[in-house]
């Protein structure tokens, strides 16, 4: 049982936390983004800032509108990549007012991140064993975070 207090967040918010990289724990906070919430669980995208095509698939772009979503600089928040954790996760990284919130997704890209989440979701057969997978943690290696045409596929 973790003494970190509860984080209160929605889909389409920005939060700030430390997501885990395959080989383990990552050493900084970084932006994210709130996919699926439950009472005891959210959904959280893997968030950079980075130009490079290391981590793609299923991205949404937060260029023009970053600071209106809470953010310093563009980021793309890939949903390929993601992790369903305890709202109460010490990986959370709190500001001074005790928030782990950054900001929220702009109207038109909350529709496309429901959308895209629509896709994983319909990507997948079986429920349980998404919801499996993503408390596991999904780090999709390189050339198989995107769809092959013609080709199904699970995000």
């Amino acid at each position: 049982m973790s003494n970190a207090p509860m984080v209160l967040a929605r889909p389409g918010d920005v939060v700030s936390f430390r997501f885990p990289f395959s080989e383990g724990f990552a050493p900084y906070a970084r932006p994210c983004l709130i996919l699926d919430a439950s009472e005891d669980e959210l959904l959280v995208a893997y968030g950079t800032t980075s130009r490079e095509r290391a981590n793609s698939g299923f991205e949404i772009r937060v260029n023009a509108e970053f600071a209106a979503c809470g953010l310093d600089r563009p980021t793309r928040f890939v949903l390929a990549r993601r992790i369903r954790v305890s709202r109460s996760d010490p990986r959370f990284a709190q500001d001074v007012t005790g928030t782990a919130v950054l900001g929220r997704l702009t109207t038109p890209l909350c529709l496309r991140q429901t959308d895209l989440l629509g896709r994983i979701t319909a990507s997948w057969p079986d429920h349980r064993a998404r919801l499996q997978a993503e408390r596991r943690g999904l780090h999709p290696r390189r050339g198989t975070r995107r769809c092959r045409a013609g080709e199904p596929f699970q995000v």
